[in-house]
């Protein structure tokens, strides 16, 4: 078995390497290019095959029936995925097929030795816990290798739309755009408005809501502008349903009649005058029933943090959003976003009881049947969180809403059969219960955290065996899975986004550091009914520089335990419980450290760049498209 795994782990390397560092021209579909993919894949399942089997056979010590095993199963996985990554180049295809065959392998071994293990009692219940979470770790493993696979290995995209529609495409409906409001400096309110009047589309009008705001130093200005402008406005007071209850009423009692689209623009951004005339077209298709395009920002450029985060933004638009456009799956992502007016009121318009009331209502509208666009070009720009515990606050939210979305339409998710009610194919299923479930995968880093303190405290304490028994193997095979997933992600991001090493690191570290966050909004999410709509502030949080620590407290605290943790483990470094506990603890503990490191570089970022949300300046609005 461990033959088996090695040739796994070798497999997974050799085709990682290949999809991330050979590059090959696309091909248009056709019979000839599908053989020639066919082709590839057959050869490289072999090359693989052997490369993998020849480890095998090294590790075996020359038995050569062994590896011929190890070749045969490496050979029939990658046979076995051919129907299904037929849209991939070859390098994509065995890269699925290889790392999954690993996941298979390295849980069957890993039960195997369990049971091998001689433990009892608690120690027992310990180990299978740990390889449950290991079982859950390695399917959400899978919904991360798809979207690396389809975005690095898709040759022609059935669906993909790259600007939208034809500059003179004859279909011109009628466009609400709704700008809702909350709290915001009015000169940014005002600056988004403007470069709404400057659309070039005749056919449309632009609502302004501004929903609860208490001071009306805030909201007074907006409505003199919108006055003065021509421009439909509505204060609300104690208004219930946050912005999904200010979206209602602009739908139902401020829309023009004559509308046949709504459309939402967040009130910090800047538009470019062809959003309306090159997206509103495609609605020729009367299957539409929503399109997206990204969600961009702008001043990012110039301090590093806002750089990194930028690309932790771009990610999902860059990666995620094609990959789930090709199955018909993307979201609504609350901004720079047009919805059919009829599907939208057939639905009862935005659910009020989900704080991302937009991907909840995605989600209805392809239950309904209806059919949704991730368009590519940014036709917008808006502005990034200035600081790292805003930016920790919009986590919570999206996977808070994540997880009411998850409670409330699971059932909708799973693999059934089409019904009249439920319209969804298995590929949108997949889809929403993917990433759904992708937001579990910081609780699971945190309780894996907690396992390797554990072990750490116990190997200090020559406590023996805790949880399954080490060999030299297991020293050098885990921490290349670990370390596998940690490249794959950096590599992804800087691919997928265009960041450099130095950013896309830095991207997937920010991610990293709100693990904390993302793991209680999860946890929370699946038992609370409810949580306070969190805004994310678009002007800047001043505060002393200690604040970052004592802001990112658990996080910190997380950081110290990680390094008490690699001391103690230390202390017998000469054993394989030892140097394996504390190589393991290092990543997620810089992770943790990376929390007041991103609050600090956030405030700095701010000094450096002294920017204002309504810059006129046109460096401040530039973005790739």
């Amino acid at each position: 078995m461990r033959g088996l795994l090695l040739s796994g782990l070798v497999a997974a390397v050799l085709s990682t390497v290949a999809v991330f560092t050979i590059r090959g021209r696309p091909h248009p579909p056709s019979a000839a290019a599908s053989g020639r993919r066919l082709l590839l894949a057959l050869v490289g399942a072999v090359v693989v095959g052997a490369v993998g089997a020849a480890a095998a056979y090294i590790y075996y010590g020359g038995h050569l029936h062994r590896a011929e095993w190890a070749f045969l199963l490496l050979v029939g996985a990658n046979l076995v995925w051919l129907p299904i990554t037929r849209r991939w180049n070859a390098r994509a295809h065995l890269c699925w097929s290889s790392t999954i065959y690993l996941f298979v392998v390295y849980l069957v071994f890993m039960f195997r030795w369990t049971l091998a293990s001689p433990l009892s009692g608690l120690g027992l219940v310990g180990a299978f816990s740990l390889w449950t979470l290991e079982l859950f770790t390695a399917l959400l493993g899978t919904a991360y290798l798809w979207e690396l696979c389809d975005a690095l290995g898709s040759e022609h995209w059935r669906r993909r739309t790259v600007d939208g529609a034809e500059a003179d495409a004859g279909f011109h409906p009628f466009v609400s755009l709704h700008v809702p409001a909350h709290e915001e400096p009015p000169e940014m309110v005002i600056a988004t408005l403007e470069s709404l009047l400057q659309l070039d589309y005749d056919r449309y009008q632009i609502v302004a809501i501004d929903d609860n705001t208490a001071d009306e130093a805030l909201w007074r200005p907006v409505e003199a502008w919108c006055g003065e402008h021509g421009v439909t406005f509505a204060h609300l007071s104690d208004w219930p349903g946050y912005k999904s209850g200010a979206l209602n009423y602009a739908l139902r009692e401020l829309t023009d009649p004559r509308a046949e689209l709504i459309g939402v623009v967040d009130a910090d951004y800047q538009l470019d005058p062809q959003f309306l005339r090159r997206c509103a077209p495609l609605f020729a298709d009367q299957r539409l029933g929503f399109v997206q395009s990204p969600q961009d920002y702008r001043n990012w450029h110039a301090a590093p943090f806002h750089r990194r985060l930028y690309f932790s933004y771009k990610y999902f638009f860059e990666v995620s959003q094609p990959s789930r456009n090709e199955r018909d799956g993307a979201i609504f992502a609350g901004t720079m976003g047009l919805i059919r007016k009829p599907a939208l009121v057939g639905l009862g318009g935005w659910d009020e009881w989900c704080i991302t009331e937009d991907a909840e209502l995605s989600l209805r509208l392809l239950r309904a049947g209806w059919s949704g666009r991730h368009v590519d070009t940014s036709y917008g720009y808006g502005v990034m969180p200035f600081s790292f515990e805003a930016f920790k606050g919009q986590r919570f939210r999206w996977c808070f809403g994540g997880m009411q979305i998850l409670r409330m339409h699971w059932r909708s998710m799973l693999p059934f059969p089409r019904t009249g009610t439920n319209r969804l194919s298995q590929a949108q299923r997949w889809a929403y219960l993917s990433g759904a479930l992708q937001w579990f995968g910081d609780l699971l880093a945190l309780v894996f955290f907690g396992f390797l303190l554990a072990g750490a405290v116990n190997v200090f304490l020559d406590g023996g065996m805790l949880f399954r028994r080490l060999s030299l193997f297991l020293l050098a095979a885990i921490p290349v899975l670990v370390l596998l997933g940690f490249v794959r992600g950096v590599a992804l991001v800087r691919q997928g986004t265009g960041a450099s090493w130095r950013d896309a690191w830095g991207a997937l570290l920010i991610w990293q550091s709100t693990s904390v966050v993302v793991a209680r909004a999860s946890v929370q999410g699946l038992f609370a009914r409810k949580a306070e709509f969190l805004r994310t502030p678009k002007s800047e949080e001043h505060g002393r520089v200690w604040h970052s620590v004592t802001a990112n407290w658990m996080e910190s605290l997380l950081a110290c335990a990680g390094l008490v943790g690699i001391g103690l483990a230390l202390t017998h470094v000469h054993e394989l419980a030892g140097a394996l506990t504390a190589a393991l603890l290092v990543l997620p503990t810089w992770a943790f450290a990376s929390a007041p490191y991103n609050s600090l570089a956030a405030r700095r970022a701010m000094r450096l760049s002294a920017v204002t949300p309504t810059s006129k300046d046109p460096e401040s609005v530039d973005a790739p498209r």
